[in-house]
């Protein structure tokens, strides 16, 4: 393999994809791409290519190299699929490129930055971009309210299909994440956070569904079909259940909520709508290590009935005539 095509995914910014031509350092002061994420090291680790594959290599890092929430001790081969997390930036080969490549725009030293987007070759040190990220910000709430103000934020993914599509819209946030970043630390919590997202993003990946927004810890998320949605929310708290069994120290709970409606699109391709509003309610309503979904979700889901569903409780969502009926969604 001469070329690969490998997306950036840095905390706070759009995914940058990058044409790769030959061995690439990442770091925040390295001769290769330069990162603006600060739990990078300043010579984190290399992507490399040979033998068939991309390959990526800890270069002696000072909080490691992840591939698939696992901590790497040597070079290890990249799938399309995997994600590679350095600090909080996540890596992924999205797919080999045909040798012949087309020949890319080339981005040097000192130029600025690509749109967000767009595809690139790296010759020499690009810097990839800084962007705000503050963790301790993030809930639900935080997101809902972006949903509310419509246009305020930009989604990283448009959602499949158009405008008025019926979608299930799950959120998620972590149980207590204030109560968390003050007793952990900004550096430890930046790399628990980090952690969490990653599993987030490669179960959605995984599972079909569409990244609209992310807001530190909180997601919003949207799938074309319930079950998968569903899926997608157990195998999360399952992994999140496992790190945590692994890692009492940094134990960490999301809270999961999914409803299903239709769901309009701005101009900018954000969603908006009452069916977004009762999601994030519902999720709202969710205790850590709960998923919860509102009965028209489980209407659809359930006929198969290889889904774990509790009684339906009757309740009230803020600002959203009702009452509703949710249903707490058995993963483990």
């Amino acid at each position: 393999m001469r070329h690969a095509l490998v997306e950036i995914r840095q905390p706070g910014r759009r995914p940058l994809r990058l044409v790769l031509t030959e061995d690439l350092e990442l770091g925040r002061e390295c001769d290769g791409l330069l990162l603006a994420d600060p739990g990078v090291s300043r010579c984190h680790a290399r992507l490399e290519l040979g033998d068939g594959a991309v390959r990526i290599r800890d270069l002696a890092s000072t909080n490691g190299t992840m591939v698939n929430g696992h901590l790497i001790s040597g070079p290890t081969a990249l799938a399309p699929g995997d994600i590679a997390l350095v600090g909080g930036t996540e890596l992924a080969v999205l797919a080999p490129v045909p040798d012949p490549a087309p020949a890319p725009a080339v981005v040097t030293a000192g130029t600025t930055a690509p749109d967000p987007g767009s595809t690139v070759a790296v010759p020499r040190p690009v810097l990839a971009g800084a962007g705000a990220f503050d963790p301790r910000q993030s809930s639900i709430a935080r997101v809902a309210d972006m949903v509310e103000g419509v246009g305020q934020s930009r989604p990283t993914l448009a959602p499949d299909g158009g405008d008025g599509d019926t979608l299930t819209i799950v959120f998620s946030d972590i149980e207590s994440s204030t109560e968390h970043a003050l007793a952990l630390g900004d550096g430890r919590w930046y790399d628990l956070l980090a952690i969490h997202n990653s599993i987030v993003r490669n179960n959605l990946l995984r599972y079909g569904g569409t990244e609209i927004k992310s807001q530190g810890d909180g997601f919003m998320l949207t799938f074309t079909s319930a079950r998968r949605a569903l899926h997608f929310s157990s195998a999360v708290q399952r992994a999140l259940a496992r790190w945590s069994d692994e890692h009492p120290e940094e134990a960490v709970r999301i809270r999961i909520g999914l409803h299903t409606g239709e769901a309009l699109v701005s101009a900018d391709g954000d969603l908006f709508g009452k069916h977004v509003i009762v999601a994030a309610r519902v999720a709202n309503l969710a205790e850590g290590g709960e998923i919860l979904a509102s009965h028209v979700v489980v209407e659809i889901a359930s006929a198969r009935g290889d889904l774990d569903f509790g009684e339906g409780r009757v309740v009230a969502l803020k600002g959203i005539d009702g009452p509703y009926t949710v249903h707490s969604v058995g993963w483990s």
